[in-house]
């Protein structure tokens, strides 16, 4: 039967873009595709990482190569696949190079088209397609197109489904360490805090200005924990917004910091909507940058743009890998520190746009798109 190109992609493009599938009926679904597309008894998805052929999913529905059962991989056509992470494609066993192979014998099976699943570039396992007779005419190139297309499509939807558990696994345990930590340094911050207020009642008015700012302080780091455990349990939801002056809670931020290898300048300052706490909470993250991998003599400049505002500094570029992670990047090794990866959801909870720009001279932080604010002015 002849099938045109549209009828190949159409069904694979409606599945791709239908949201309410699972990972299984997604799978399930692109397999039949495959083998009604292709004219074959047979759709299987292995899994062979473990050295066994472990089918997945199947259009089998009971007996051998249903899905559930384990086989022995060397006994499948699937293993050349799986060594030499090629296709393979046969379209009469007898009349082929593979006459004498063992997979004919121990499946039956005379026909094969098979590609290799990678996830996260290692081989997961196979897509295949077979029957126990032999093709009439050999696979055409656009077939063999289609079985890498729904490969690439399954391969991706597995790798995107492992991340996403990794990633629920790993919040998992954030929230678990916050919720410890938290509980930890409150004990003694709630001490400190008490002893700091008691001493204020009874000092010369010369160390009572010095205790206050410790007082501050220990304020402060009272409104981050609970800060970043909101960060860590509710994601980067936001609080209650309000307008907010960019010069005010950025000297606001650079006071709490007070980075000793650093000026600041302000320029171009305005007003905007935002979670002030948090707002802050982004500019303190951005100056402890500065002051914790910058070096000395640096200059950090806020200034407002037309659709946000700016944080650079003329200190030392950041590693590429660094760079690229940050808002939105990979998730690996060199993935941000804390600090940005709470600057990145500070921004993303307010629903704005983050992007970083990084040469010898500059490092730029840039947040867009913040939508109606006002310009107050110019500060230096």
């Amino acid at each position: 039967m002849a099938t045109g190109a549209d009828d190949y992609f159409r069904d694979l493009y409606e599945l791709g873009a239908d949201r309410s599938l699972s990972l299984d009926e997604k799978i399930e679904q692109a397999i039949t595709i495959g083998r009604d597309r292709l004219g074959l008894a047979y759709g299987v998805l292995s899994y062979t990482a473990e050295g066994e052929y472990n089918v997945v999913g199947s259009t089998i529905e009971t007996g051998d190569y249903a899905a559930g059962t384990v086989h022995n991989l060397d006994e499948t056509w699937c293993r050349h696949v799986v060594n030499d992470r090629e296709m393979l494609i046969v379209s009469d066993a007898d009349a082929s190079e593979y006459a004498d192979d063992i997979a004919a014998e121990a499946t039956g099976l005379q026909c094969y088209i098979g590609s290799p699943i990678l996830v996260d570039g290692e081989t997961y396992g196979t897509l295949c397609y077979s029957d126990d007779s032999p093709r009439k005419r050999d696979f055409g190139e656009q077939e063999q197109q289609f079985v890498e297309l729904l490969t690439q499509w399954i391969s991706y939807e597995i790798e995107r489904h492992k991340h996403y558990q990794t990633v629920e696994a790993q919040n998992e345990r954030l929230n678990e360490f916050a919720g410890v930590l938290a509980h930890d340094i409150r004990n003694p911050l709630t001490a400190a805090i008490g002893y700091t207020e008691y001493a204020l009642e009874s000092v010369p008015d010369s160390v009572a200005t010095h205790l206050q700012t410790v007082l501050d302080s220990l304020d402060r780091i009272e409104t981050l924990i609970t800060n970043t455990l909101s960060l860590a349990r509710d994601g980067a939801d936001v609080g209650e917004r309000e307008p907010v002056d960019i010069a005010a809670i950025a000297r606001d931020a650079w006071d709490i910091v007070s980075p000793p290898n650093a000026t600041l300048t302000v320029s171009d300052s305005r007003t905007i909507m935002a979670d002030r706490s948090r707002l802050q909470q982004l500019f303190e993250n951005l100056f402890r940058n500065v002051k914790e991998h910058c070096g000395e003599d640096v200059t950090v400049t806020v200034r407002s743009t037309e659709t946000g505002f700016e944080v650079s500094n003329d200190g030392p570029e950041l590693p590429e890998p660094i760079a690229e992670s940050v808002f939105g990047g990979s998730f690996g090794q060199n993935r941000v520190g804390l600090g940005l990866l709470i600057v990145e959801r500070i921004v993303s909870g307010h629903g704005w746009e983050g992007d970083v720009e990084t040469t010898p001279e500059e490092t730029k932080f840039i947040v867009s798109d913040i939508g109606t604010a006002t310009k107050v002015g110019k500060t230096v």
